[in-house]
């Protein structure tokens, strides 16, 4: 009975090993590899056509990380062949800027490997510290003290192509008068202004000296008014309620001021004209030093902008593509009715992208004259023209 006990319990622990071996043994022959979607289900990330990609507005001069995400490339580096190369590009959302925009939208970056993202900022000197650091490829930018400043602490930015003008037929900027002073006949020339108030969006800058320059026409200086800085909106309800007298103002806020009746253009306000030098240089491309060295993408960005530039002129100055081109700055300026396009006087964009270097030295002298930039540099020693150059040996000149 005993014997059997011991063989029963024997028999039992040889089943259960069985089993067990044979658990492991499946257990292994089933572990599981991973799964792998099949190649018809892949899908890739979906990514925003160049044309289309805007970076928020940024309120502090510095791009917040959104902005900062793409690096600067290093001195020296030449864009690799087939690769997409991203260029952040400050904007304050003018028009101005319309080259930018149309070459945006037509692909004309994209052709040549480049994506352009849009960097909003409320004015140009905001762009200087960015552009400084690195954070910023392209901008748009006056000469002013700040500038100057920047480049004599040794950061190399460098005004490369035109920007914004004002030339005869293309006055975007100028200084208005308000209405009433000269319905009265109250003022009659430039020497009655004499005592008045007049607005500039920044003091220490471009627009102070175009009130300098103005008030010459008339044996005045710009110490023969009272300066008020306010922004280019605040500037309608300073007319409005009288505050102001005459205004440095740029479209689309100039023609706001016009259509509600509040102000004029006033001939004697023409920049072009004023400045004694045909055409007012008000804005310029200012390419950071990292973007200056990398030769490939920077003069790639130049041909793509100045094909979108000699659009803005085949619409506006010859009537060609017009109402395209207008879909396309509606798009991307405060803009948005197509109509007002036929009221705003449209900044002159220079097609072969050359700058006004005569009224800008103007602007210069001022600022030494003031006492607002005591360094030596000269308009010859912070513009570079081998971007615009080479554009227009890609392009060939305008027709």
């Amino acid at each position: 009975m005993k014997g059997r006990k011991w063989l029963g319990w024997g028999v039992g622990c040889l089943l259960v090993l069985s089993v067990i071996t044979s658990a492991c043994v499946g257990a292994a022959a089933v572990t599981p590899t991973p799964t792998k979607s099949p190649a018809s289900a892949t899908v890739a990330p979906t990514k925003a056509p160049a044309s289309a990609t805007v970076v928020p507005t940024q309120p502090a001069a510095k791009p917040t990380a959104a902005a900062t995400a793409t690096p600067a490339a290093p001195a020296a580096q030449a864009s690799s062949p087939g690769k997409t190369t991203t260029v952040r590009f400050g904007s304050p959302g003018v028009e101005s800027d319309s080259g930018v925009y149309i070459a945006m939208d037509k692909g004309y970056f994209k052709e040549v490997g480049l994506e352009v993202e849009i960097v909003k900022f409320q004015s140009g000197p905001m762009m200087i510290a960015p552009l400084s650091s690195g954070d910023l490829e392209v901008g748009g930018g006056v000469i002013s003290p700040a500038l100057l400043n920047a480049i004599d602490r040794g950061v190399a930015l460098k005004m490369v192509g035109s920007k914004g003008a004002s030339v005869k037929g293309f006055e975007f900027s100028r200084i208005t008068i308000r209405k009433d002073l000269l319905d009265s006949g109250k003022v009659k020339d430039v020497k009655d202004v004499k005592g008045m108030k007049v607005a500039v969006p920044s003091v220490k800058s471009g627009a102070e000296a175009q009130v300098e320059y103005f008030l010459h026409q008339g044996g005045l200086t710009i110490s023969d008014v009272e300066v008020i800085q306010l922004a280019f909106p605040d500037m309608i309800a300073a007319y409005a309620n009288k505050a102001i007298d005459l205004a440095v103002q740029t479209e689309p806020t100039l023609n706001t001021a016009v259509q509600k009746g509040l102000a004029v253009r006033w001939a004697a306000g023409a920049m072009s004209a004023y400045y004694g030098t045909g055409e007012y240089q008000a804005s310029t491309l200012v390419f950071s030093e990292p973007f200056s060295k990398n030769l490939d993408a920077a003069r790639k960005f130049m041909v793509a902008y100045l094909k979108g530039v000699r659009d803005y002129n085949d619409a506006f100055a010859k009537g060609k593509n017009k109402d395209q081109v207008v879909s396309i700055l509606t798009k991307y300026t405060p803009e948005k009715d197509p109509a007002l396009f036929d009221q705003m006087e449209m900044p002159y964009l220079s097609p072969d992208g050359k700058i006004n270097v005569p009224s800008m030295t103007m602007d210069l002298d001022y600022f030494k004259k003031m006492g607002y930039y005591t360094g030596n540099l000269t308009m010859g020693s912070i513009i570079d023209t081998q971007f615009v150059d080479y554009a227009q040996q890609q392009l060939g000149p305008y027709k």
